[in-house]
C-alpha cells in the first residue's frame, strides 16, 4: 500500500464517489483544494481524480456525477465508457442536466447510443434516444453506426427501437451484417422496415463484400437459411412489382 499521501487520499476519494457519498465527496473535495492547491478541480480529463468521477458514472452514483459536474469535472471519453457500463439512466440524466453533448464521442468506440446499441441496452437506448441522441451519427471508428451494431450483437427490439426514432436502413451495411450472420429476425425486420434484397450500398464495405447485395453475401458466407429466405423475399417482391 502506498504511504504517498495523495494516493491514499486519491483511493479515498475514489471510495467515496464509487459509495454514492455525496457529503464525504464534497468535504474531500475541499480537503483536496486545500492541501494540494495547485491541482484543484478542473475541466480536464486527467485530473488526479478523474478516476473518482469515473468510479461514480461505472458504479450509477447520479449524484456524485451531478456534484462532481458541478464542482468543475469534465465529461472525458472514459467517463462515457463507464456510464455506459453502468446503464445508469440517472447518471445520463445528471449528464444531460449539467449540459453535456449527448452525441459526444467516447473515441474509436463510438458514443454512448453505440455502446448501448452494442450491449443491447434497449432501456438505455430508449432513454438516449428520447433525450437527443442521433442513430445516424456515426463516431465510431471504421462504418458501423448504431443500428448496425444492433444488428451484430442486439435484440431485433433494440434495432426496432433506433429505427422508430429515425435510424436509416437504406444504403447503410444494416442488411449485409444481417445476411453474413445469418440472423433471420434481423433480415426479416430490415426488410420489413424498407430495407431492399437487391441493393448494393454505396457506402463502405469489407473488401470481400464490395459489389455485393444482402442475398450474394449470405451465398458468399453459406448461411442457407439466409439464402432462402431472402430468395424467396425477393421474388415475392419481384412478383408484386
Amino acid at each position: 500500500m502506498s504511504n504517498n499521501p495523495e494516493d491514499t487520499f486519491q483511493k479515498e476519494f475514489t471510495d467515496a464517489c464509487s459509495a454514492g457519498n455525496v457529503e464525504g465527496v464534497e468535504r474531500m473535495l475541499e480537503r483536496w483544494k486545500k492541501s494540494f492547491p495547485g491541482q484543484g478541480a478542473t475541466a480536464i480529463s486527467d485530473h488526479p481524480l478523474q478516476a473518482g468521477f469515473i468510479a461514480a458514472a461505472e458504479s450509477g452514483q447520479g449524484e456524485v456525477v451531478r456534484f462532481l459536474l458541478n464542482s468543475g469535472f469534465d465529461v472525458s471519453p472514459d467517463v462515457i465508457l463507464a456510464a455506459s457500463e453502468s446503464g445508469s439512466t440517472a447518471v445520463f440524466q445528471a449528464m444531460i442536466d449539467c449540459g453535456w453533448d449527448i452525441n459526444q464521442s467516447a473515441g474509436h468506440t463510438g458514443d454512448a447510443l453505440s455502446h448501448a446499441a452494442a450491449d443491447d441496452g434497449t432501456d438505455l437506448a430508449r432513454f438516449l434516444l428520447e433525450h437527443g441522441a442521433d442513430p445516424n451519427k456515426n463516431e465510431r471508428a471504421g462504418m458501423w453506426t448504431a443500428l448496425d451494431l444492433a444488428v451484430m450483437h442486439a435484440s431485433p427490439a433494440t434495432a426496432q427501437l433506433l429505427i422508430d426514432h429515425g435510424a436509416a436502413i437504406q444504403n447503410t451495411n444494416a442488411l449485409i451484417i444481417a445476411a453474413q450472420d445469418g440472423r433471420i429476425d434481423m433480415l426479416e425486420l430490415l426488410l420489413n422496415n424498407g430495407a431492399k434484397v437487391d441493393e448494393v450500398p454505396e457506402n463502405d464495405l469489407p473488401t470481400e463484400y464490395k459489389g455485393l447485395n444482402a442475398l450474394q453475401v449470405a451465398e458468399k458466407e453459406n448461411q442457407k437459411e439466409a439464402v432462402t429466405y431472402l430468395s424467396s423475399r425477393l421474388h415475392s417482391t419481384e412478383k408484386a412489382a
